[in-house]
């Protein structure tokens, strides 16, 4: 595993952008009973999320949050160091949408910009790199972009994902600092074998689209979609979660010497609350440290745990400091665990495209 500390990073701020468009899970999916509807609510607890319209990508979110970001922290653009773009829907097969956004933000020649491939665990992932990025490479200011437009991989009648995969951005500030009481922990860790267990079949290189890889048709698992809508196998993903994840976050918090009263809150991927809930009791942490944001804008990949922050910060004692657990899994497999301490940030409230 990837267990690594920074010294004398922090984060400054995080903000969140959704789109305008609202699904309404108990109303707006009629190829199913209403009795079907209810259950997956209180399975999933997704009452409603947003979704893009064809012309709202990714980046568009992630460039919301962070001009709303920057403007709130008074920070010119042209002070960043390197801008990472962590997604699984990017604006272009080629370049890498952090090129396009740094010239779309403001930021100088000099800047650093590249994407990272990557679901349900993108922000541990984009964390971890911006954090090395500080402390290794000798930066100053990274902005680290997390954003996903999922729901234009799902079809409309996948029963399986359409009640939960949404859509949002997202945009966190890290600095280097001079404090030795700034750190940041963080553990990754990857079961590629089990890859298939969420993920699109076809479109890619491996699989190339064609005629029949874009045919739509029941599936044995009662969905409908094509080879290139996403694929989900809840059963799998929720065995990996409830004990390949909560292993490693165990481990994690003992290898800190960490109990569950040390963490002021346990933020999790916004996978589906009945999963998490589940993980959140085999971790001894109480109702009242897990915010969820699920329940208004569903699971949001990429963006889900700061969407989740930044949803309930001004709930959640913003004033002084207080340590954070963070969890991201999924896609990959993979998963990591964070230990950070957030001071005071600037955290607005989440705002629509």
């Amino acid at each position: 595993m990837a267990r690594s500390t920074f010294n004398r990073v922090a984060i400054k701020g995080i903000a969140g952008a959704v789109p305008q468009d609202k699904v309404n899970n108990l109303n707006d999916h009629t190829f199913c009973t209403e009795d079907e509807r209810k259950n997956i609510i209180a399975l999933t607890g997704v009452h409603e999320y947003r979704i893009a319209p064809a012309d709202l990508c990714a980046s568009d979110l992630c460039a919301a949050a962070a001009t709303n970001l920057m403007e709130g922290l008074k920070v010119d653009t042209g002070s960043i160091d390197a801008v990472i773009f962590v997604s699984m829907t990017p604006d272009f097969m080629i370049p890498s949408t952090a090129c396009v956004l740094q010239d779309r933000l403001g930021c100088t020649v000099s800047t650093i910009a590249y994407d990272i491939n990557m679901g349900c665990s993108a922000y541990v992932v984009g964390l971890y790199n911006a954090c090395a990025l500080l402390q290794g490479g000798n930066l100053q200011r990274v902005l680290l972009l997390t954003g996903d437009t999922q729901t234009k991989l799902c079809h409309r009648e996948d029963k399986n994902v359409v009640f939960l995969l949404a859509d949002g951005g997202a945009a966190t500030l890290l600095e280097k600092t001079d404090s030795d009481t700034d750190r940041i922990t963080i553990e990754l860790e990857t079961d590629g074998s089990g890859y298939d267990k969420l993920f699109v079949p076809a479109g890619g290189f491996r699989t190339p689209s064609t005629a029949s890889t874009r045919e739509v048709k029941k599936q044995p698992d009662g969905g409908f979609r094509s080879e290139e809508h996403i694929y989900m196998d809840g059963m799998e993903i929720f065995k990996f979660s409830s004990s390949d994840v909560v292993k490693s976050t165990k481990s994690f918090m003992e290898h800190n010497h960490f109990s569950s009263e040390d963490f002021d809150y346990f933020i999790m991927h916004q996978a589906n609350k009945f999963m998490t809930d589940k993980i959140a009791r085999k971790l001894k942490f109480p109702k009242e440290k897990v915010p969820y944001s699920l329940q208004v804008y569903g699971n949001t990949g990429s963006a889900s745990i700061p969407l989740t922050i930044a949803h309930n910060y001004r709930e959640m004692i913003p004033e002084g400091r207080h340590r954070y657990l963070l969890s991201g899994f999924g896609i990959g497999l993979s998963w990591g665990t964070v230990d950070v301490v957030l001071n005071n940030i600037f955290c607005p409230s989440v705002i629509e495209c």
